[in-house]
């Protein structure tokens, strides 16, 4: 194993991810301290009350739209300041992924995909994830209508100032701002400590030869959907990341004859390892900094499921379109 690529990876993913967080806990502090979160709260707020959550979710999924890690990072420091509860944390994952996704659509998978793919392949490939991750949403706000309705938030809508804080507001300005960056910088720093080493172990255990062992074992699944042998690489590429999916995929595209379908099926598939891996390699490590052992284990198992289970269904509807054309 090549422990500097190790190293490079696990720096390059810290670099975009822990000052994200830093961010979220920040914006939380900040926002509780300055009594701004009812403005933020607006844009989610008829889907917050529609899967009876507290409000305080509303300002966590906007946060969510404009970063995930900032979201996640306010997520956690409000389920640590006990306003939001485990039901809370779970439902309000769940319905994040429309958010989520919105970013995904608008930033990312838009400008990349209908440059690499074009629009015939793009197009399509925008609405199936869309459709997917709102899918999820709503299961969330049914789940969230069930769950919440029969168990009331453990911890209610307390955005109310604790009595220390109370007494910071009393202060100059300086001294508010210097006490909100303080603690921001104590929560994260005790997320930091558990996020960095198991980061860490997770991804030396996933470059010990399984993107290679994975590209082969999907070989017969290739000859069974009648996929190029190239769309090896495309799987191959999902152990790096979507943009060398993506690129991978628009070679293929260029030097293969195959169908929009073929193209979706192959795309969905790497998507389904894409996220898996990440989801172990990723999510699961950062949401037991985050929310602990406990909630953390459960909160990706969860979500994981949830998106999986999604783009699996995806995957079997292009098999049977392209099975049963007419």
């Amino acid at each position: 194993m090549d422990y500097s690529l190790v190293f490079s990876e696990a720096m390059k993913l810290f670099s975009i991810m822990l000052p994200m967080i830093f961010i979220g806990f920040f914006l939380s502090n900040l926002l509780r301290a300055t009594r701004y979160l009812e403005y933020t709260s607006i844009p989610m707020a008829s889907i917050t009350e529609m899967a009876r959550l507290p409000k305080t979710c509303s300002s966590v999924l906007t946060f969510f739209f404009l970063n995930s890690w900032s979201g996640m990072g306010m997520l956690s420091s409000f389920f640590h300041k006990r306003i939001l509860g485990e039901r809370d944390v779970i439902v309000t994952v769940l319905i994040a992924q429309l958010p989520k996704g919105l970013h995904s659509a608008i930033f990312f998978q838009a400008p990349v995909a209908l440059a690499v793919l074009g629009y015939e392949i793009g197009l399509p490939l925008l609405f199936l994830e869309l459709l997917v991750f709102a899918g999820i949403a709503v299961a969330g706000i049914f789940i969230g209508r069930k769950i919440l309705f029969k168990n009331p938030s453990e911890h209610g809508d307390n955005t109310e100032l604790s009595i220390s804080e109370e007494k910071e507001k009393e202060t100059g300005c300086i001294a508010r701002a210097g006490a909100v960056l303080q603690k921001s910088f104590h929560e994260f720093g005790k997320v930091a400590l558990v996020l960095v080493p198991t980061t860490f172990l997770f991804i030396i255990i996933l470059n010990l030869g399984l993107a290679e062992y994975s590209a082969e074992a999907l070989k017969p699944l290739m000859n069974s959907l009648r996929l190029p042998d190239a769309a090896v690489i495309v799987f191959a590429a999902s152990f790096l990341s979507q943009i060398a999916v993506l690129s991978a995929a628009g070679t293929i595209v260029v030097m293969e004859q195959i169908t929009v379908l073929q193209c979706l099926e192959m795309l969905f598939i790497a998507r389904v390892l894409h996220l898996g891996i990440g989801y172990v390699k990723t999510s699961l490590p950062t949401n037991i900094a985050l929310f602990g052992r406990k909630l953390g284990l459960r909160v990706t198992c969860v979500e994981g499921f949830m998106v999986e289970t999604g783009l699996t269904c995806i995957v079997l509807l292009l098999i049977i379109l392209q099975t049963y054309p007419g």
